[in-house]
């Protein structure tokens, strides 16, 4: 998600000019609309804060929890993990999703958090930047 699964967006105000980081790429940009469509926000924080729980309990980062979840998920094949080149390298955390065994309680806390609108529903089934004529 452009890096918004992240701890960098934990605990941030968007609403507030400022007040959290910047979405200065395409990607952020993208996916904050995808957020909005979602549910917001506020109830992407409720995710962002159950991530980091599971986060803590396992000492891995949100980034590995999320990848790790969806990985699970019976129709996911793959994931694709973001990198920027001499920006942002996620190595260790790459590595980890392999290692990472989510419980019972780990599936079910992120499954309540995760209870926003049905993304395929509102905006289909990829982004508006494929539909353009």
């Amino acid at each position: 998600m452009g890096g918004l699964l992240s701890e960098k967006f934990l605990d941030t105000n968007l609403t507030i000019p400022f007040a959290g980081p910047p979405l200065n790429t395409p990607s952020l940009q993208k996916y904050k609309r995808m957020v909005d469509a979602w549910g917001g926000w506020s109830l992407f924080q409720t995710l962002l804060k159950t991530l980091k729980t599971v986060a803590s309990k396992h000492g891995v980062t949100i980034p590995t929890v999320a990848v790790k979840y969806i990985l699970d998920q019976t129709a996911v094949a793959g994931s694709m993990v973001g990198v920027r080149l001499g920006l942002s390298e996620h190595i260790q955390d790459t590595n980890a999703i392999f290692s990472l065994v989510l419980d019972e309680e780990d599936v079910n806390s992120i499954q309540v958090a995760q209870r926003g609108k049905d993304l395929l529903r509102v905006i289909g089934d990829c982004g508006d930047e494929y539909r353009r004529a």
